[in-house]
């Protein structure tokens, strides 16, 4: 998040509410749309139209255009965490069992059950609790597969797999594990079909392309930088963008940026990285989207007492960024809070964690992740002044912090009765 004051135009609202909650329903209006796409396609991103199964609307999603995707290799420690070896495991048996033909498109895809990845996974060794944590948790949460009724399908997030990594799935089809040739139990050697009107079958995305005018050098230098800064987990050294010591791409990208509900940041580091301007945030907030359950809420403000608001009280460091600390806490200190099971806290770190709000240092430590890099000067201060509500209400400066805010809200205007 950064100070930017000037208020987000309804598409780049809408861009910032699909990066934040995954998707958003379709708006009505074709020049919203429209809009919408041609904003996308500036900051190198395209936007789908799709009604997953299950879903009675339509939504919107971002995907990447051809030869926009993001170049993981190149983004070195700060590409964005991939999924463990049984995750993974799971998820290469669930494609194979909705995508069976390469020649095909791969989304949908085909409905399969749960019943039949465990006991494929079985047979190749894998422990059934990782199994059954990535059937029911893992992957839909990274919007992988969805549960309609009793049969599993293909999520959303496939039809948004970028082309290269679409065509490296079509040529390795082959070294899939394939559930149905090898462990099929209490069903026919061949995978169920999905008809055409299905009304449980996913629909093909539509993607939302704006006409392909004739690119210039920097326009693409300037997709690539925000591809690179959006993908990211964390902030990336001036050295590896070395194109922003440049003013005009520098402006273009911010412009760009603008435009999908974001804002070019430059840390107290010196490295880049993106996030909400705050009108966006703000709006985000107001409207749900995005935000954390009370719980995910707590336990990250245990984490930041811990490893950076403490230790700073005690002298033991005196900078105010949030993910600069050396100083780790573990579940078991987290679980002194008695209004919260291990349970509890335990999957609020997984939430968090994912999210880049928590990061781990070592087996069991947990410290600020980097999302929190994203935050603005004020966005920092702001929750400097939270934990002081939280910890002390009473004291007096927490009173003065209070007044100050209550004196800072807007007023609702008043009714006039003729």
């Amino acid at each position: 998040m950064t100070g930017d004051s000037a208020p987000p135009s309804p598409s780049a609202l809408l861009l910032a509410a699909i990066r934040a909650a995954g998707s958003v329903a379709a708006p009505r209006s074709a020049a919203l749309l429209k809009e919408t796409a041609d904003a996308a396609q500036r900051a190198g991103r395209t936007v789908l139209q799709l009604r997953a199964a299950g879903e009675s609307m339509m939504t919107l999603r971002l995907g990447w255009p051809a030869g926009s995707a993001p170049d993981i290799e190149q983004l070195g420690e700060q590409a964005p965490a991939a999924l463990a070896r049984i995750p993974t495991l799971v998820w290469a048996l669930c494609l194979k069992a909705a995508w069976p033909d390469p020649t095909l498109p791969h989304y949908p895809g085909q409905p399969f059950s749960a019943q039949l990845i465990e006991t494929a996974s079985a047979h190749l060794g894998a422990d059934s609790k990782s199994v059954s944590t990535a059937l029911e948790r893992l992957l839909p949460g990274h919007g992988l597969i969805v549960a309609v009724g009793p049969m599993l399908y293909l999520g959303p997030a496939v039809a948004t797999l970028p082309g290269p990594t679409i065509a490296a799935l079509r040529r390795g089809h082959h070294r899939l594990p394939d559930p149905y040739q090898q462990y099929t139990v209490h069903s026919s050697p061949h995978p169920p079909q999905a008809h055409a009107d299905d009304p449980d079958t996913a629909t093909s995305p539509h993607e939302l392309t704006p006409p392909d005018d004739a690119q210039h050098s920097s326009e693409h230098i300037s997709r690539s930088i925000i591809t690179a800064l959006e993908t990211a987990r964390g902030p990336l050294p001036p050295r590896d963008l070395p194109a922003l010591n440049d003013p005009d791409i520098r402006a273009h990208v911010q412009a760009a940026l603008a435009d999908i509900g974001r804002t070019l940041i430059r840390t107290p580091q010196g490295t880049w990285t993106t996030g909400y301007p705050d009108p966006v945030a703000e709006a985000l907030a107001a409207a749900g989207i995005g935000t954390l359950s009370p719980a995910e809420r707590t336990v990250l403000a245990l984490v930041l007492l811990h490893t950076v608001a403490l230790p700073r009280a005690q002298g033991r460091h005196t900078h105010p960024q949030w993910n600069a600390t050396q100083h780790s806490v573990t579940l078991r200190e987290l679980a002194r809070n008695r209004t919260l099971t291990k349970t509890t806290i335990r999957e609020a770190l997984r939430t968090l964690t994912a999210a880049g709000m928590v990061d781990t240092a070592g087996q069991g430590n947990y410290v600020p992740g980097p999302c929190l890099q994203r935050l603005s000067e004020p966005s920092i201060a702001a929750l400097w002044e939270d934990l002081i509500l939280a910890g002390r209400p009473d004291g007096h400066l927490a009173r003065a912090i209070a007044r100050r805010r209550q004196a800072a809200r807007p007023t609702a205007p008043s009714q006039e009765h003729t």
